[in-house]
């Protein structure tokens, strides 16, 4: 059922003839883009509040593997609607201790979500075309197809709004491009707000080869809610062969294995995305891409390697 909503959502958005370009770049009127991803990222270590790597506590492991389908079509040659579906499976594992008369016993739990992620939907409006490109964006987060409930949760559970601005650059006669983008969210409930900034290049290498390489920065604005850390959970019973009360201490294996490192409520992270891609034909393409998390605070960093099919339509007549 999930899976249909997140579906129905994509469909009904884009059910008219679609479009765009990279960046800046608004898509012309009646263009169509969609791409349709299979990501894989994993993570056992995370960033401290100083910048520097750690084991995740309790020897936890995470793993998030998603298709997300991401979409634009353009309404007007200076207007482009888009829209990111994504449905994820998530596992959570860690190391769970129980203390015992003394005695440490180690338990390893862990838990499970399929299902739809966070959708977020924008609107870009081209704002010059000379000497660069410019525009402005906004977009919308919305985590209604999961709740507060589920096992590992696949997004922070909360609306988030954005205003960014987006610049761009042809380099020709060199064959590439270059393109910049600065931006605000504004995340409700729990989280910190977020400065958003992007950095990217792109060329064609030989025939139908080109490379994309881009830097996703977010820089946490400092101004979450206070959370309380989880306490140790206390248990007693009575052993019926000794008749001695036994008293057992440990973490929350719930709390421990359900968590997703991949989020967080006040944090920096910076991401490196290298991408490969090849063109099938006029609409069609492949892309291959690997993202590594050089720098950050608070927030796991892991890796991920993605594969995606590209369908491009512009409306143009031969």
């Amino acid at each position: 059922m999930r899976a249909f909503s997140a579906i129905l959502i994509a469909v009904l958005l884009f059910a008219a003839p679609k479009a765009v370009l990279a960046g800046a770049w608004c898509a012309p009127q009646g263009a169509f883009y969609g791409k349709l991803s299979l990501n894989h990222y994993t993570t056992d270590t995370t960033f401290t509040s100083n910048g520097s790597r750690e084991r995740i506590a309790n020897g936890g492991k995470f793993y998030d593997t998603n298709m997300t389908f991401y979409g634009e079509y353009g309404l007007l040659d200076r207007l482009t609607l888009s829209c990111s579906v994504p449905y994820k499976w998530l596992q959570s594992g860690t190391w769970n201790e129980t203390t015992v008369n003394d005695l440490v016993k180690r338990q390893h739990a862990t838990s499970h979500y399929n299902g739809p992620g966070d959708v977020e939907a924008g609107l870009k409006l081209g704002l010059i075309k000379e000497p660069f490109v410019g525009s402005v964006q906004f977009l919308y987060k919305n985590a209604g197809l999961y709740t507060s409930h589920e096992n590992v949760l696949p997004g922070n559970n909360q609306s988030d709004y954005e205003i960014r601005l987006l610049a761009g650059k042809s380099l020709w006669p060199f064959p590439g491009y270059c393109g910049a983008e600065v931006g605000y969210r504004f995340r409700t409930k729990a989280p910190s707000d977020e400065f958003k900034y992007l950095l990217e290049f792109g060329m064609d290498l030989f025939g139908p080869l080109s490379l994309r390489v881009k830097l996703d920065g977010t820089k946490s604005m400092h101004n979450a809610d206070k959370v309380s850390a989880p306490k140790p959970v206390r248990s007693a019973y009575v052993d019926e062969a000794t008749g001695q009360v036994i008293v057992a201490q440990s973490t929350s294996v719930t709390s421990a294995a359900s968590s997703n490192p991949s989020l967080g409520l006040q944090y920096d992270l910076g991401k490196l995305e290298t991408t490969l891609c090849y063109k099938i034909t006029e609409r069609w393409s492949g892309e291959v891409s690997y993202t590594t998390y050089p720098y950050g605070k608070n927030i796991s960093p892991g890796r991920m390697c993605s594969i995606g099919i590209v369908y491009y339509f512009d409306n143009k007549k031969k």
